[in-house]
């Protein structure tokens, strides 16, 4: 699949197929998160966790008023270092643009995804999930994405569904 198809295709998808991911299509996901752009390059600023234990994903959901991972089989959170008591504005911009580049790396795995960060916010002040996730002390959760097949077909656009004002000087 070439970028622009990828990238028309990248979807949000809210019902997840139980089949697992394969580890190999996973661990494609995230090296493509760590190609994505970092301000001043300071990718020692951020730990990706990868969520496949159902039981683990269930206890981040746990602390949600619903069900934000939408059933899906695998979940990585970005986290990133706290600077004073939170995190940056420049990391989060990071952190959204590694994981715009996961979620294009699923798509072009024909794999589904959503990005979700509302989950996190309850997390962010459990300290015992913390350490449970092994996410490092001093780190905070920023975004998420869920992974898997889509519980249905979904459709494959050949050109972009939104549009955006423009203005071209």
């Amino acid at each position: 699949m070439d970028i622009m198809q990828t990238i028309y295709q990248r979807q949000a998808v809210r019902d997840f197929s139980d089949k697992q991911v394969p580890t190999k299509d996973l661990q494609d996901i995230m090296d493509a998160g760590q190609a994505g752009p970092v301000g001043m390059g300071e990718y020692e600023k951020f730990h990706f966790t990868l969520l496949t234990n159902p039981g683990a994903i269930k206890q981040v959901e746990a602390d949600s008023v619903s069900n934000p991972y939408y059933g899906a089989p695998a979940v990585i959170i970005i986290s990133a270092q706290k600077q004073d008591s939170s995190v940056g504005s420049m990391e989060c911009v990071s952190a959204g643009a590694m994981i715009e580049n996961m979620a294009l790396a699923a798509t072009g795995k024909n794999l589904a995804s959503c990005v979700i960060m509302g989950a996190l916010i309850p997390l962010s002040k459990d300290d015992d999930l913390l350490s449970k996730l092994q996410i490092p002390a001093g780190f905070a959760p920023v975004i998420s994405l869920a992974v898997g097949y889509p519980a249905e077909s979904i459709s494959k656009p050949t050109k972009g569904r939104h549009e955006v004002t423009q203005t071209i000087i």
